[in-house]
C-alpha cells in the first residue's frame, strides 16, 4: 500500500555545461499524510498536501529516531552551492596573475562606520601597501582566504573594539574635547604664558604670526577690542598653546577653539592676510587632536585665496593685483604665508594621496624665502641695525624645503605614469637620494628646545626613504635592495618615535600617528621578501612589531581609534610556513645594535647599508610574485582628515567585520 513504506524518487536538475542530468534523492513519505493516508509527493521544502493546507511537513528518520522536516533537505541543498560557490572562487584566485601596477595606483575608499560616506585615498597615501601586507599574509594561508588569516573571534574583537570607539564622538570624547565654549580669555600673565609656548612651540615650524604685532594685538583685546580678527586668533592662539602642554588641558583647550568660531565668520570675510593666518590657525590646531572642522577643506580654502592674493609668484608679492603697496612687513608676511599655504596643501595631498590645489611644479615656484632675522627687527618701512638669522627661521625653511622634496618624489612616483624611471636603479632614484642627504646634512642641529632636532630631520628623511622605495604606480615591484631600504628606514622610525613619545619631545598629531602607521605596515611588507625574512629573525621582527604597537597605544589618547585593529599586524608575522626562528649566518656587516644621535641612544636590528657588491647574491625577481588584490587598514578617528593611508578596518573592513 502506498501508505505503508512511500518511497518516492525526487530529481534535481544540475547544469553540467552543455548536458544536464538527474541527482536522484529517496525522500519517506511525510507523517502527515501517513497519518491521513494520503498519497505524499517528492516536492521541496514542503509535499502538495501539506503546501495546500500550510501545513508543517516533516518525515520520520528511522536511522535517526526522529523527525526531521523537509526544509532540512533544502539547507542541505544550499549549503553545497554554497560550498561549490566558495571552491570555484578559490580556484578562480589560484589562478588569477596580480596586476602590481593596478595594486598600486588603485585609491581606496575608506569608511570609518557602516552609516558613513566613503572617504577617498589615493596612491601617495600609501593605502596599497596593506593590500600587498593582506594579501601575502593570505598567499601562506592553506585555503587563501581572509578568514583563515583573520579568525572569525579575532574579527569579532576587532569590530567591537571599532565600535566602541566610534561610539566616541570625536568631537566630545571626555577629557579631550568641550561642548562648552569658554567664556572668558585667561588672565593676562596665563595669556601671555601662552603666548610665549605658542612662540617656542608652533612658530619654529610655522612661523605664520608677526611676533610684536600680534602681542600688540592681544594688547587691544584686552582693552577690549571687538575686532573678530583679533578676536579668533588669539583664542586659537590660546588653544593650540593648551593641545601642546598636556592632554590634560585638551578639553580646556577646545573650549576656547569652539568660543573662537563665532567670530570665524566675520573675520574671513575679509579675504586678506589675516584670513589665511585664520585658515592656517585652524589647520595647525587640527593637527593636534579631533576637530569639528575638516582640515582638507580649510587648507583648499587657504590655497584658492593665497592665488587670488597674488602670492604664488614673486612678481606680484610686493604688487599685488588690487594695485594696493604693501609695506616692508607685509611683503614677508605674504612670502611667510604662501610657503606655509604651500607646505599645508602639499603635505595634505602627499599624506592622503587626493590632488593639490597648487597646479603648478616645484620646479616653477619662484617665491623667495622670507627673512630669516628676529621678527623685532623686521619693521614696516625694512630691517632695522643688528639683524642676523635666527634659529627659529632656518628651522621653519629648512622644514619648508621638505616639503619640495616629498611633492617632486610624488609627482615622479605616484601620478601620472611616465617612461622613466621604470626601476629604482634609474639615476633619479640616485639623485633624489643625494638631494635628500644633503637636506639632513645641511639641517639645523640646535633646536633651541622646539623638538625639531637632528633626529628629527634624520626620522623625516626615512619617511622619505620609504615614501621612495615602498610599491608605487610608477615602480610596482620594487627590488630586493628597495625592500631592505625600506625595512631599515621602518625600523629605524619605529623607535625613534617610540622614544620622543616616552620623553614628550614632539607633538601627537595625526601626522605623526600615520608616520607610525606607514613604519609599521612597512616593515609588514618587506618581510614579504624571503631574503628579508632571512636576514632578520621572527624574534627581531616581532620586538619591532611590538615597540610599533606601543607607539600607536600612546596615540590612543590622543587620537580615539588609532589602536583599534593594531593587534591584526601579528597575523601576517606569525603566519607560518613563511618565517625561520633564527637567521642564518649573513655576508652581511652587522652594525652595532644602538645608533647614536643627538639626546637619543635607539636600538637598532643588526643591519648595514646595502652596496651595490653586497646585493649581487640576491640579484633575482622579488618574492612578491604570489602577492594578489586586497587591503587592510588601521583604524583612524572618524574625520575624514584624520584618516591615514594605512587603516586596517575599512578597506577590508567589511571582510574582519564578517571574518570571511
Amino acid at each position: 500500500m502506498a501508505d505503508d513504506a512511500q518511497n518516492v524518487a525526487m530529481a534535481e536538475v544540475s547544469d553540467a555545461g552543455a548536458r544536464q542530468e538527474k541527482l536522484h534523492h529517496t525522500v519517506t513519505a511525510c507523517v502527515r499524510c501517513r497519518q491521513r493516508k494520503t498519497r505524499c509527493d517528492p516536492s521541496l521544502p514542503r509535499c502538495q498536501p501539506c503546501e495546500r493546507a500550510n501545513a508543517h511537513c516533516e518525515y520520520f528518520d528511522s536511522a535517526k529516531k526522529r523527525t526531521i522536516p523537509r526544509t532540512y533537505i533544502t539547507s542541505l541543498q544550499d549549503r553545497v552551492r554554497r560550498l561549490n560557490e566558495e571552491l570555484n572562487a578559490l580556484e578562480k584566485e589560484d589562478e588569477y596573475v596580480p596586476d602590481h601596477e593596478a595594486m598600486a595606483r588603485e585609491a581606496g575608499l575608506v569608511k570609518f562606520s557602516e552609516n558613513e560616506e566613503c572617504r577617498f585615498l589615493g596612491p601617495s597615501s600609501g593605502i596599497a601597501i596593506t593590500r600587498f601586507v593582506m594579501e601575502f599574509a593570505k598567499a601562506q594561508a592553506a585555503r587563501r582566504t581572509i578568514k583563515e588569516v583573520v579568525p572569525q573571534q579575532a574579527a569579532e574583537e576587532i569590530k567591537r573594539k571599532f565600535e566602541g570607539e566610534s561610539a566616541k564622538p570625536t568631537s566630545k570624547v571626555y577629557p579631550l574635547i568641550s561642548s562648552v565654549a569658554a567664556p572668558d580669555l585667561p588672565n593676562r600673565e596665563l595669556m601671555d604664558r601662552l603666548v610665549d609656548i605658542y612662540m617656542v612651540k608652533a612658530q619654529y615650524m610655522l612661523p605664520l604670526l608677526h611676533e610684536p604685532t600680534f602681542r600688540k594685538d592681544v594688547d587691544k583685546v584686552y582693552l577690549g577690542s571687538q575686532d573678530s580678527t583679533l578676536n579668533f586668533q588669539i583664542r586659537l592662539v590660546v588653544a593650540i598653546s593648551m593641545q601642546k602642554l598636556d592632554t590634560q588641558y585638551a578639553g580646556l583647550a577646545d573650549s576656547y577653539y569652539l568660543a573662537a568660531l563665532p567670530y570665524l565668520t566675520a573675520a574671513v570675510a575679509k579675504k586678506d592676510l589675516s584670513t589665511l593666518q585664520c585658515f592656517a590657525l585652524i589647520a595647525q590646531y587640527s593637527l593636534l587632536t579631533p576637530t569639528r572642522t575638516a582640515a582638507y577643506w580649510v587648507v583648499g580654502l587657504a590655497a584658492k585665496l593665497c592665488q587670488e592674493l597674488g602670492l604664488c609668484e614673486e612678481e606680484t608679492i610686493a604688487k599685488p593685483p588690487n594695485g594696493s603697496r604693501p609695506n616692508f612687513i607685509e611683503i614677508d608676511m605674504r612670502r611667510r604665508l604662501f610657503w606655509i599655504i604651500c607646505s599645508m596643501e602639499y603635505g595634505l595631498s602627499h599624506s592622503l594621496g587626493r590632488p593639490s590645489a597648487f597646479g603648478v611644479t616645484v620646479d616653477n615656484i619662484n617665491v623667495q624665502w622670507f627673512q630669516l632675522c628676529d621678527d623685532r627687527f623686521i619693521t614696516a618701512d625694512g630691517l632695522l641695525p643688528g639683524h642676523h638669522p635666527i634659529m627659529k627661521k632656518c628651522i621653519a625653511i629648512h622644514f619648508l624645503k621638505m616639503r619640495l622634496l616629498q611633492a617632486d618624489i610624488r609627482r615622479t612616483l605616484y601620478l601620472r605614469k611616465r617612461d622613466a624611471p621604470v626601476s629604482d636603479q634609474d639615476p633619479w632614484f640616485i639623485d633624489i637620494q643625494r638631494r635628500i642627504d644633503q637636506w639632513v646634512s645641511d639641517c639645523p642641529k640646535n633646536d633651541e628646545g622646539s623638538g625639531l632636532s637632528e633626529a628629527w630631520f634624520i626620522g623625516r628623511k626615512n619617511t622619505m626613504i620609504v615614501f621612495i622605495f615602498r610599491p608605487s604606480p610608477q615602480i610596482p615591484k620594487p627590488s630586493l635592495e628597495a625592500a631592505l631600504r625600506c625595512y631599515d628606514a621602518a625600523v629605524f622610525n619605529i623607535h625613534l618615535q617610540k622614544k620622543q613619545i616616552n620623553l614628550k619631545l614632539i607633538d601627537i598629531t595625526w601626522i605623526f600617528t600615520q608616520a607610525i602607521n606607514m613604519a609599521l605596515n612597512t616593515v609588514l611588507w618587506s618581510i614579504s621578501y624571503a631574503e628579508v625574512r632571512q636576514l632578520h629573525p621572527l624574534e627581531e621582527v616581532q620586538a619591532h612589531i611590538q615597540a610599533a604597537q606601543e607607539a600607536i597605544a600612546s596615540c590612543a589618547d590622543r587620537w580615539p581609534g588609532v589602536s583599534v585593529g593594531s593587534d591584526v599586524v601579528q597575523v601576517p608575522v606569525t603566519h607560518a610556513p613563511y618565517f625561520t626562528t633564527s637567521s642564518p649566518q649573513s655576508t652581511l656587516p652587522a652594525t652595532a645594535m644602538h645608533y647614536s644621535l643627538p639626546g637619543y641612544e635607539l636600538p637598532l636590528p643588526p643591519f648595514a647599508p646595502m652596496i651595490t657588491q653586497e646585493m649581487t647574491q640576491w640579484s633575482g625577481e622579488p618574492t612578491l610574485s604570489n602577492i594578489t588584490a586586497g587591503g587592510f587598514n588601521t583604524g583612524f578617528a572618524r574625520s575624514p582628515e584624520l584618516m591615514t593611508y594605512d587603516s586596517w578596518t575599512s578597506v577590508y573592513g567589511d571582510h574582519l567585520r564578517l571574518g570571511s
